[in-house]
């Protein structure tokens, strides 16, 4: 891994709260009078809500700010669900023998919404609101965690959505990674900036390297992939038998690289085994895009098939077949 403490920030980063954020604004503009839409929304609240309420309210900006308060909570945890590939990329930092450290002006709703995804025991410390520390910008909160955690700044970066969530990692002498997927800060310098968090994920903590990847990781790639071509169509369950087909396509391949090659090449560092290698990557991709057709998670797979190799284990093989084909 590049880093060992990943200090995170929620809103816009590991969640997708923006459109529940701006429906909520839409309310408290609403109730003095003023129709805002989403799009004239997006990037005010994104540099700040004090920011968004002064910029279109002006001096009713605490009346907007007061009412926003009131509706804030209105809809429950599922209309802000993390983003794609951000639980990933929490186990994967914890696995890698990382650390995650969430840094919010959120009150402590944002511990609610970890605990309502399941994944509050992927963080070693969380700092909100109610902690009192001065707001990003100021790096005092992140100067606590790391001086609490005994962490050297040079083991750590900043992720955030916004500058001033970097600012503040730069601020406290660590590195800033900004995940800006709708480009809202493309003049923002930083050696770390990504569209996706599969992607962050990649660099991060695999860092582009060969790995024994998991399932899961396998699974996230394909979803990325997918999304960097909608013209593919979506992953449900009617394309299932269409990804099918390919699969069966590409074990095809398998079998004319296995049949038309010694079978002691294939064994050994060739260029025969590489086609072999590559035509099975081809058959897992399209395995994995059958899985996510049918939503069927790591989880279930891994129970299945630890269920079936004890079953394997205890089987008669020869009395089964004997009972089903007479020898």
């Amino acid at each position: 891994m590049k880093f060992t403490g990943f200090f995170w920030d929620f809103d816009g980063t590991l969640f997708d709260t923006y459109p529940r954020i701006n429906r909520a604004m839409q309310k408290a503009f609403a109730e003095i009078g003023m129709q805002v839409s989403i799009e004239q929304l997006l990037p005010l609240t994104k540099v700040s809500l004090p920011h968004t309420a002064q910029t279109l309210a002006g001096e009713r900006a605490k009346e907007v700010l007061l009412a926003y308060n009131a509706h804030a909570e209105d809809e429950g945890y599922d209309t802000m669900p993390p983003f794609p590939g951000a639980i990933r990329l929490l186990q994967s930092v914890c696995a890698h023998g990382g650390h995650n450290y969430l840094y919010t002006h959120r009150s402590r709703n944002a511990i609610d919404a970890l605990n309502h995804y399941g994944i509050a025991r992927y963080f070693t410390d969380i700092v909100t609101s109610e902690d009192h520390f001065p707001r990003k910008p100021a790096p005092d909160a992140l100067l606590y965690l790391m001086d609490k955690h005994h962490i050297s700044p040079a083991q750590c970066v900043m992720i955030g959505d916004r500058d001033i969530d970097l600012l503040s990692g730069i601020n406290a002498g660590m590195a800033g990674a900004l995940f800006d997927p709708e480009g809202f800060y493309p003049d923002f310098d930083t050696p770390y900036r990504y569209n996706t968090l599969t992607e962050m994920m990649r660099d991060l903590t695999w860092e582009e390297e060969e790995l024994d990847l998991s399932l899961a990781d396998m699974l996230e790639m394909q979803t990325e992939l997918h999304a960097e071509h909608p013209e593919w169509g979506a992953l449900d369950a009617t394309a299932g038998r269409n990804q099918l087909l390919w699969l069966t396509g590409e074990l095809g391949e398998v079998i004319d690289v296995v049949k038309k090659n010694d079978p002691a090449h294939l064994s050994q560092p060739c260029y025969a085994r590489d086609c072999l290698t590559e035509e099975i990557a081809d058959v897992m991709m399209y395995l994995n895009d059958v899985l996510l057709c049918y939503d069927i998670a790591p989880e279930e797979i891994s129970r299945a098939y630890y269920k079936k190799h004890l079953y394997n284990l205890r089987r008669n093989y020869r009395q089964q077949n004997e009972a089903r084909y007479g020898k």
